[in-house]
């Protein structure tokens, strides 16, 4: 059974709270309901004279609006399955029935005495019963509104199927007034007459009192029933304008056909169609709603189709962009570490292809970063981590960049332990950025300084302080906006203006804040403030780690299987693997031919493209997973692919590795040896330390 969230709920009035506006749009109708009944009052006894068609229009119109407001309740119930709802509902089936049975039994209306078998006192009895019934249906409605009440507020819903429960509601209704209605007709003879002709008697008003005395212990009763929803506030008006009717039709006046009698028939009609109105308002209003979640959906679908279509044309071109600078520096780094030795002129030529090879690398990364947060999509793994270990990280990493540019790096208190909740990697990633950013545009024989310092028990701030020439105010606000350099696009210094708007989108997702102070001609200030946590606990059973070995001459002899379908990219491992004569080298261009050479020569570690022409690198390792001849051989993902949803897929799919191209020969050569004893300790049963 589904039961409405309490934001789901609240698009119906017998759910939604009254505010102060629905409150005194409610109490002004009340208002001038009440200046025009005391208008009335005076003349509530002058007669008028009988109108043949009145009573026949009346109840035509009492009729259709009573259904009409029951099918919108009975609605609203479908979804809420409130027994207040049933209840109220089912009294306007109620009031309705014996709207018609009173029209049908009036004398002159349909016949001289009418119709049913009426008697005398059978019209005046059937609208006692029905100006009785209705306050005695609002009254059951406020007993039941708050009684056992959930977490939305609202009665304990019924466990019965709604189409089951409003049958019941509606027979237990026609049956009430098919029955009263029996009373009034056949049985009018066991009934005291309350009419003389056409004149109330003294016994009439004393019964038409009783039916002022429900209708105010109704209103009383949802009044003292709080909160007030819109429909409580409604069912008020509607009690009141039926309070006003019985004692201008019924108590103040003289009898049939006079001023009170036609005035308050009049009231009666607009209490039946200030609820309906509302009803009518609402529904309109739902329906609005839900056109404009039906827009607000296809406007989110068509925005994911676009967030996918954008991941994967960036996968693409990521993958188009890597394929080439992986042969360009994978064989600008075997040529400057070739026997023998380029000469100097060719060293000054390869440390250009490479620096210029590892930047557009750079570049490529940072408009992956960007577009991946652009699209909440970057994963961030927060966790507990240590500060003290990434600063030491970042000192290593930055330390040959400010020694080519003269710069002193000062670490003040990088020893002293702190930990932060945040992602190391995405840390590292920033703090290396902006002390780069402090290295590059600083002063000849400058210095940076690095220090952090709790702020407030919960928050640590990093600072990195620079010496450099300092920013204007104008430009300070112009400095996370992407691919702006600040005017610095003709200068010496490579960039792209955007690594600084990925830096600041990183610290905001890890839950922390960048800023920048700048004098100018004094240096700059940038900090980031994360969230401090306590030191991990360290686990008992840890072992130390792999110690990682490069592959050596003379060690046993193995086969390695490469699947690649870019030629460059397969000379450039086999000239690589070419240097360890303990290895040799098998090659396959489509994901089809690997799965047949790894099945026929079972090499101790295969390499495997994933954009391969047919089957996929992804499709072919699942192929190996599932052959026990070729489940237990390490497979490592060696891919232009660097888009983390990609890698996430791959390792899901159960390589061993997942390493992206330009590859890093050092990182290459650690995970194949890796992988190579991985298969030593399979075959030997011995345990493998991590």
């Amino acid at each position: 059974m589904h039961i409405e969230s309490p934001k789901e709920r609240r698009v119906f009035v017998s759910t939604e709270l009254a505010g102060p506006r629905e409150t005194r749009f409610a109490l002004q109708v009340v208002l001038v309901s009440f200046v025009f009944f005391l208008a009335a009052v005076p003349f509530a006894k002058t007669q008028l004279g009988p109108v043949q068609a009145f009573i026949p229009s009346y109840a035509s119109a009492l009729v259709i609006c009573d259904l009409i407001t029951a099918v919108l309740l009975f609605g609203q119930f479908s979804f809420l399955r409130s027994r207040a709802l049933l209840v109220i509902a089912s009294g306007y089936v109620f009031t309705a029935t014996l709207t018609a049975m009173h029209s049908l039994s009036f004398p002159g209306a349909f016949s001289p005495t009418g119709l049913l078998g009426a008697g005398p006192q059978s019209a005046s009895w059937l609208y006692t019963f029905w100006h009785a019934g209705l306050p005695l249906f609002v009254i059951g409605y406020a007993f039941l509104k708050n009684a056992q009440p959930d977490a939305t507020g609202s009665s304990r819903p019924l466990q019965s199927r709604p189409r089951v429960a409003i049958l019941y509601g509606v027979a237990t209704a026609l049956c009430l007034a098919i029955g009263l209605t029996l009373l009034a007709t056949v049985g009018h003879g066991l009934l005291p007459a309350i009419m003389k002709v056409n004149h109330i008697s003294t016994q009439g008003e004393a019964i038409q009192s009783v039916c002022l005395i429900l209708s105010l212990v109704a209103i009383i009763m949802l009044w003292r029933r709080r909160p007030h929803m819109v429909l409580d506030l409604w069912l008020m008006v509607v009690m009141c304008a039926w309070l006003f009717e019985v004692a201008l039709s019924a108590v103040l006046n003289d009898g049939r056909y006079d001023f009170g009698w036609y005035a308050g028939r009049i009231y009666g009609l607009l209490a039946a169609t200030f609820l309906l109105v509302i009803l009518l308002i609402e529904n309109s209003r739902h329906y609005a709603r839900l056109v404009h979640m039906s827009e607000l959906e296809n406007t989110t679908a068509a925005a994911e189709t676009a967030n996918r279509a954008k991941s994967d044309f960036l996968s693409s071109m990521s993958h188009e962009l890597r394929t080439p600078l992986n042969a360009i520096l994978g064989f600008a780094q075997l040529m400057d570490a070739g026997t023998p030795e380029p000469t100097l002129a060719q060293k000054k030529n390869l440390g250009q292809i490479l620096k210029a090879g590892w930047y557009l690398l750079e570049l490529i990364n940072e408009i992956l970063d960007l577009a991946q947060i652009e699209s909440n999509k970057l994963p961030m793994s927060l966790e507990p981590m240590s500060l003290t270990d990434v600063v030491r990280e970042c000192q290593a990493m930055i330390d040959p960049l400010a020694l080519a540019r003269d710069i002193r790096v000062n670490f003040s208190n990088s020893e002293v332990p702190c930990f932060v909740m945040a992602d190391r990697t995405r840390v590292r990633q920033v703090l290396v950025n902006l002390l780069s950013n402090a290295i590059k545009y600083n002063k000849q024989g400058g210095t940076v300084e690095l220090d952090y310092t709790a702020t407030t028990a919960q928050r640590v701030r990093i600072s990195i302080r620079d010496t450099g020439e300092g920013l204007t105010p104008d430009k300070l606000t112009q400095l996370f906006q992407p691919f702006n350099r600040l005017g610095k696009e003709a200068g010496v210094e490579e960039g792209t203006g955007i690594g600084l708007v990925v830096s600041k989108r990183l610290v905001e997702l890890m839950g922390g804040t960048i800023g920048v102070e700048s004098t100018v001609g004094a240096g700059s200030l940038f900090w980031i403030e994360l969230n401090l946590t306590t030191e991990p606990l360290p686990v008992a059973t840890a072992l130390p780690p792999l110690a990682l070995a490069r592959v050596r001459v003379g060690a046993q002899l193995r086969t390695v299987l490469y699947v690649e379908d870019n030629p460059a990219n397969l000379m450039l491992v086999e000239d690589l693997m070419a240097r360890l004569p303990h290895i040799s080298v098998l090659s396959a261009t489509d994901g089809q031919r690997g799965v047949e050479v790894a099945r026929a020569s079972l090499p101790d570690v295969i390499l495997m493209d994933i954009n391969l022409p047919g089957l996929s690198g992804i499709q072919a390792m699942r192929l190996l997973a599932e052959d026990p001849v070729t489940a237990h051989i390490p497979v490592i993902a060696l891919s232009a692919n660097a888009v983390p949803r990609d890698i996430q897929n791959a390792l899901k799919a159960g390589f061993f590795r997942y390493l992206t191209k330009p590859i890093k020969i050092g990182e290459f050569m650690d995970t194949v040896d890796e992988a190579l004893k991985l298969l030593d300790e399979k075959s030997t049963g011995s345990p493998r330390k991590i």
